[in-house]
């Protein structure tokens, strides 16, 4: 069971107080929770079952967002198959290879 816990602040009454609500998402499939964690730029994911329970670093091993776009300008033809990112929305793109091609976030 692979569990993401996402942290949030609410405002409350008319913005004065400020509170922090947590909130967990459970996955049965690890490549759904790496999935949701880069979606969401998430940093740690859990896996626990019975006893044994473990911390996995995503971006250990994917690239985050702010890494992608500063490599894929960096080095357009490896990452975007086209020689300049000028007219690319790498932003857009980045979410297009967590769904379709998730080996080109990978760090080596």
């Amino acid at each position: 069971m692979y569990t993401i816990k996402q942290t949030e602040t609410k405002k409350c009454f008319f913005g004065l107080i400020t509170r922090n609500v947590e909130k967990k998402y459970t996955f049965s499939n690890y490549w759904d929770a790496i999935k949701f964690a880069l979606h969401e730029q998430i940093k740690y994911i859990y896996f626990s079952k019975g006893s044994a329970k473990t911390k996995t670093n995503v971006f250990k091993y994917f690239y985050s967002l702010k890494r992608f776009v500063k490599f894929a300008t960096d080095n357009p033809q490896h990452f975007c198959n086209v020689s300049s990112s000028k007219n690319i929305n790498l932003e857009q793109y980045y979410n297009v290879l967590i769904e379709r091609n998730l080996n080109k976030l990978r760090t080596f």
